[in-house]
Order: C-alpha cells, then sequence, then structure tokens
C-alpha cells in the first residue's frame, strides 16, 4: 500500500491513537458501565484511523479497504452509545441478551452491506476517486441500505438523549453538572455529521463527523481520567440509598430538601414530588430540638417522636462543607426505632417491676418478722406462763383485753398481708356483683364494737338501705374494713365517726369521716406510695401501712378510686368511688 500523508490524515491518526490509548485505560480501571463508554471510543478510533489511512491512500482499492475496516466502528458507535446511556440511567432491563442481540443485529447487517457493496451496491451507489482536490479523496454515491443505517445511527443517538436529558431533570444538583457535560459534548459530533449529510462540507468531501467525534471523546476522556467525571455514577448511587434501610434525607445549605430515597417515604408517608425544595420543619414538624442541632451545623444524633404519630424515630445528622469551611448542606439518616423503643420500655417496666417486688418481699419479711412474730410470742408467753402457774386465772383475765386488741390486730393484719401479697404476687382477678353497701358496712362496724365501746365512739352510718355498688365484694369489703379500722384508731375517745354515700354518674362515692387526730399535707402525700407508711393510733394502736395501699390498688382495679380530705386536729375524710352499673 501506498501512503502520501496530510495534514487532514496526520491529525485523525494521531487523535485515533490516543482515543485508542484512553480507551485501554478505561478497559483497565472502570467497570460495566463505563466500559460501554470504552466500547464506543474504541468504535470512534477504529473510524478515526482507518479514515487517517483512507486520506493517506492514492488508490481506490486501498481507500475501500480502509473504509471496510472504518465501519468496524462507524456501525457500532450508536449501539454502544445506548448501551452506556442505559446502563447510565439504570434501564437495565434493556441490558438482557434479547434487546443485546437485537441491538447489535442492525450493526452487523450494515457491516455485512459494506463488505458485500460491490455484489449489490445496497449501501453506496457508486464510488469513484475525486482527484480534484489537494490529495486523493473518495467520492461516494449513497444507497437505500445508507439511509437506513443513517435512521438506525439517530435513532439510538435519540434515543440516548432522550434518557440522558430525563436523567438530568430528574438529578440532585451533585449529577446535574455531570449529565450536562454528557449531554453537551453529544452534540459536537451531531451538528457536525449533519453538516455533512446535507451538503455544507467546509472540508470538501472530508467528512468532518469523526473529527468532532474525536473532539467530544477526548473531552469526556479527560473528564473521565483527569476530573474523575464517572468516578461516582449516578444508578450506582441510586441503588445503594434505595436499598437502604434507613432513611435518607439530603438539604441545601438552606435545609431545603433536594433528595431523599423510598425508605424515608415510607417511613414519613409522604410523596417526593411534595418533599423536593421544601424546608425540614414542612416534613418533620414540631422538632425543636431536632432543629436547633440542625442549626448548629456540627452534626449528631438525636431521638424523637413523629409529631401527630406513634413512630419513634432516630436523626445521625452529618454536615457537608465545601473547601472545610462554606456550609453546603446536611445528610440525615432516619430510622424507625418503635418497636425498639417499645421492647426498651417494657424492659424498663419489668426492672421497675421487679424493683417494686423485691421491696415488697423485704416488707413482707420485716412484717413477718416483727409485726406478726411480736403480738404472737407475746400470747405465746402469757399461755406458757399460766400453763406453768406462774400467774393465777384472775391475773390472767387482766390480760385478756389487750390480748384480745392483739388478736384482732394479728387477725386484720394476717388478712391484709395475704390479699396484698396475692394480689401483688399473683394479680388479683376482679369478679364484679351487685350487693348492698349498707349491709356490708353494718357487719363491719360489728367487728370494732369493743374498740368503739372503749373509746365512746359515735357512729352515724347514714349509708341508704338500698345503696348498692357494682364491684368485686371481696375487695370492696376489704376496703371499707380498713377505711373504718384507721378512722376508729385515729379517732380521740368521745368522738365522731360518719358513713356517708352520694351518687355521681355511675358512681357512687362512699366516705369515712373521723373527728380524730388529722394528717399532715406531708403525710397525706405519702399515704398510697408504694413505700408503705404507718403511725400509731390514739391508744397506741400498730399500724403496717399496707392498708391504704391495698384500698388504693382494689378500688383502681375496680374503675375506682380513692382520695383524702384532712386537717392536723380536726379529723379526716376519707372517700372512695365505686362503680354501680355495669356500663
Amino acid at each position: 500500500m501506498t501512503f502520501i500523508p496530510n495534514s487532514y490524515s496526520i491529525i485523525l491518526i494521531i487523535c485515533g491513537l490516543i482515543t485508542l490509548y484512553m480507551c485501554i485505560r478505561i478497559f483497565r480501571r472502570y467497570e460495566i458501565v463505563v466500559r460501554w463508554f470504552g466500547f464506543m471510543m474504541l468504535g470512534i478510533a477504529i473510524w478515526a484511523l482507518s479514515y487517517g489511512l483512507e486520506l493517506s491512500s492514492t488508490s481506490l482499492d486501498q481507500m475501500l479497504f480502509w473504509i471496510n475496516i472504518e465501519y468496524l466502528g462507524i456501525a457500532f458507535i450508536p449501539a454502544f452509545w445506548l448501551l452506556f446511556l442505559l446502563k447510565f440511567t439504570g434501564k437495565d432491563k434493556w441490558l438482557n441478551p434479547k434487546y443485546f442481540y437485537a441491538f447489535m443485529l442492525l450493526p452487523l447487517i450494515t457491516l455485512l452491506m459494506v463488505w458485500t457493496n460491490k455484489y449489490h451496491h445496497l449501501h453506496y451507489k457508486s464510488v469513484s476517486v475525486d482527484n480534484s482536490g489537494p490529495f486523493p479523496l473518495l467520492s461516494l454515491e449513497t444507497g437505500p441500505w445508507y439511509i437506513v443505517h443513517t435512521i438506525y445511527f439517530y435513532t439510538l443517538l435519540v434515543w440516548g438523549v432522550v434518557l440522558l436529558v430525563n436523567k438530568y431533570r430528574k438529578s440532585d444538583q451533585v449529577f446535574k453538572k455531570q449529565n450536562l457535560t454528557i449531554l453537551i459534548a453529544v452534540f459536537i459530533p451531531w451538528v457536525a455529521n449533519v453538516m455533512y449529510l446535507f451538503g455544507y462540507r467546509p472540508m470538501g468531501h472530508i467528512d468532518s463527523t469523526p473529527f468532532a467525534f474525536i473532539i467530544t471523546m477526548l473531552f469526556l476522556s479527560i473528564g473521565l481520567v483527569r476530573f474523575r467525571l464517572l468516578d461516582i455514577i449516578p444508578i450506582a448511587r441510586e441503588k445503594v440509598i434505595e436499598a437502604m434501610n434507613e432513611g435518607l434525607i439530603v438539604t441545601d445549605n438552606q435545609d431545603r430538601v433536594v433528595d431523599l430515597n423510598q425508605e424515608i417515604r415510607k417511613i414519613l408517608s409522604i410523596e417526593e414530588k411534595k418533599i423536593i425544595g421544601k424546608c425540614l420543619e414542612f416534613i418533620l414538624p414540631e422538632q425543636r430540638e431536632l432543629y436547633e442541632l440542625i442549626k448548629a451545623r456540627k452534626g449528631g444524633q438525636l431521638q424523637f417522636k413523629l409529631a401527630k404519630s406513634e413512630l419513634f424515630l432516630e436523626a445521625s445528622l452529618t454536615p457537608l462543607f465545601e473547601n472545610q469551611h462554606a456550609y453546603s448542606g446536611l445528610i440525615i439518616l432516619i430510622r424507625d426505632i418503635t418497636e425498639r423503643v417499645e421492647i426498651e420500655n417494657k424492659v424498663r417496666l419489668q426492672s421497675d417491676e421487679l424493683l417494686a417486688m423485691n421491696k415488697l418481699k423485704d416488707r413482707l419479711f420485716s412484717i413477718i418478722s416483727h409485726d406478726l412474730r411480736g403480738p404472737l410470742i407475746n400470747l405465746n408467753d402469757i399461755i406458757k406462763m399460766l400453763n406453768e402457774g406462774m400467774i393465777t386465772e384472775e391475773e390472767f383475765k387482766s390480760f385478756v383485753p389487750q390480748l384480745s386488741k392483739n388478736i384482732g390486730y394479728t387477725t386484720g393484719l394476717l388478712e391484709n398481708l395475704l390479699f396484698w401479697s396475692k394480689s401483688q404476687l399473683q394479680g388479683e382477678v376482679v369478679k364484679p356483683v351487685y350487693f348492698n353497701l349498707k349491709e356490708v358496712s353494718v357487719n363491719i362496724l360489728h367487728l370494732f364494737e369493743n374498740t368503739i365501746h372503749e373509746k365512746d365512739i359515735l357512729i352515724e352510718n347514714n349509708i341508704q338501705l338500698t345503696c348498692k355498688v357494682y364491684a368485686d365484694k371481696d375487695m370492696v369489703q376489704l376496703v371499707v374494713r380498713n377505711l373504718i379500722s384507721n378512722a376508729v384508731k385515729f379517732s380521740k375517745r368521745g368522738g365522731t365517726i360518719k358513713l356517708t354515700t352520694s351518687t355521681e354518674g355511675n358512681y357512687t362515692i362512699l366516705c369515712v369521716t373521723d373527728t380524730g387526730v388529722g394528717i399532715s399535707e406531708t403525710d397525706q402525700r405519702k399515704l398510697f406510695e408504694q413505700e408503705t407508711f404507718t403511725t400509731r393510733g390514739t391508744d397506741n394502736e400498730q399500724g403496717t401501712g399496707l392498708g391504704l395501699l391495698l384500698c388504693k390498688d382494689f378500688i383502681e382495679k375496680n374503675g375506682g378510686s380513692i382520695w383524702v380530705e384532712s386537717e392536723i386536729g380536726k379529723g379526716s375524710k376519707f372517700c372512695v368511688r365505686i362503680p354501680n352499673s355495669n356500663w
């Protein structure tokens, strides 16, 4: 072969070699998405090198040989361009083998048409050498298949541009520059080729398209290698953030949302169209602590409850800075920790219950070892002294009133102790029934007749004869007994105890009022607390502090409440609200 180089051919060959070099670098370094770009560059390199050698050729056969080589690149450039952008924009469904072979079919046919053109003249109607210029040029008259190839070429180019434009519109600011760079670079060879096809040829019969492609590819390649143009592939980024099981929000320097993922849309039940461009207050309202953390521009972590929701969220904030100084935005990772919070609350509740159980155990042991053991030992000692003749029967009779008090105290204590321990340790099942409250009060007052008589206490039982309530009878009986017991215990000699009832909707209010010593405001706050509180009565009567604690527990289990009104030196009024109907 004879070659006579000229300025055009030299430029093409040099640029083609550079493009080939950049192509090799891409194949060695980058993943498949950029490698499709590399295949397109390879096609352009083949086109440029072969066209450069064609322009250096002196005979028709030599020119036709190189144009056949050129089509190894020309035919496949649009296919590789589209495959690159399909991968770049995340349209992976078009990359399966079926579509791949379809994209490659027409380029293969075009290549076959070019190589066999002398037999059918469908691609080029005629070929000749034009010697009118400074160097020989191949003159071509296009045929019908050339038109088919051109339509295919531009269809794929337009398809790729549409993909890129849509990607540009939907992408955030980080990737808009990347997409715009590719978009602008693509239009350079477009313009050159359209000019060539419509006869505007500033370089005579020389096709300026490969020169334009070389400029584009060199531009993109420099950006790829020098400025790492495609190191971050948007689709790869999108797949990552959409696969995250954490919500992602990205804001700009004015705290406006510029990006978010599917998980945050699910957590907050929002649509992307309604969020982009909005301030954080729009999607995360009434979160003052979060806003303060954002305004600080220091990042951090925060837990909060979503307004008007049962969701508990955890936010991790990472500020973004340009050049380590200028604040440019914020990355917020949000996790739904509702389940974790519920578990923690259950664990905390169980821990509190365990602590209360331990306190209860200690209290029970204290009562058994001191309050209950003491009277029993005292009774046993007196009986032993009587049996051994250490005291006479007359002396024993003198002990009877005190022994009776001790036995009554011990019996009441045992009853409270058994009820309370059962309620706290095993849980008491409420069995509500209708029963007469007057009858219950009368029966309980009989139990305290001796003490009432000794203290000369006046009893005014003003509970109506027909007063009925709907509650657990055993529980209410114990409550009433404890209230009457306390009233007797803290009443002075000659005092008065009143039992009254009133109706309040579906409740009956029972009040036990005494004219006793009264209770200070400080002590009133201790009466119904878990920590038991007790004092001695006007005749030095003992107590355990279990009674009122048990009353509160039982009344609340029946859907009622208990409270006290008292003044030092004037007496106390204990009231319980008891349901009177099954509503």
